[in-house]
């Protein structure tokens, strides 16, 4: 109960006529130990998840195992909130318990109930809807701010991660490779020569060879 006066998405609702209604409110509550996986990337998400108790993480897991934190929600906090009205409503990054915790999730069906029955519900829902776009709104202008650099690691990392491979061929000329970064082909020669001299990649002609994937994951994954 405490745990659900805390969520945002119950501001100024009267929890237990809710849960008088259990048609308009069907639950279920699940206990996570430390450490244990909430929901892996890709998983489906098929209901919005309530921290009633403990701390969750959610972190993302590069193609070498590496994970980077990119969250950290707390009793109250929701999520899933987008998710399962996309048409594409896979997890986009693993859940972990970083402590014991307790998740109520709510379907679907009755988020659609809740938003038709209680116009506060829905009132507070849209706002955390609006807040999150806002949020990442400010991220893309925040990425769009990246250096030549991030621009050709990501690059880079993307083919790394459809190959599997250490050793990419560029399928472009360099010259059509720097019109795509939006910048002159002597600058990405620089760059490249840059990386290069760092230890980060090698390349030869149309080749580019990864020396150091950790190097390539630590830059992109703590922007």
């Amino acid at each position: 109960m405490d745990g659900l006066r805390k969520c945002v998405l119950f501001k100024g609702i009267d929890i237990n006529k809710i849960l008088e209604n259990q048609n308009n409110f069907l639950y279920i509550e699940k206990r996570y130990q430390k450490d244990e996986i909430i929901a892996f990337e890709d998983d489906e998400c098929s209901s919005l998840g309530i921290i009633i108790e403990g701390i969750i993480e959610i972190k993302k897991i590069s193609a070498s195992g590496k994970s980077y934190l990119i969250t950290t929600l707390h009793e109250g906090d929701i999520f899933g909130e987008a998710l399962i009205f996309s048409n594409n409503n896979r997890y986009p990054a693993t859940i972990f318990a970083a402590t014991n915790c307790s998740i109520v999730f709510i379907s679907k069906e009755s988020i659609i109930k809740l938003c038709k029955t209680d116009s506060k519900f829905i009132e507070n829902f849209a706002n955390q809807l609006s807040n999150r776009i806002l949020m990442l709104n400010k991220k893309i202008k925040e990425l769009s701010l990246d250096t030549l650099r991030i621009k050709l690691l990501d690059l880079i990392y993307k083919e790394y991660e459809k190959t599997n491979s250490l050793s990419i061929k560029l399928n472009t000329s360099k010259k059509i490779l720097a019109e795509k970064l939006g910048v002159q082909r002597p600058s990405l020669s620089r760059e490249l020569i840059n990386l290069k001299k760092e230890g980060i990649i090698d390349f030869d002609k149309d080749i580019i060879v990864i020396k150091d994937i950790e190097a390539i994951e630590d830059e992109l994954f703590n922007i």
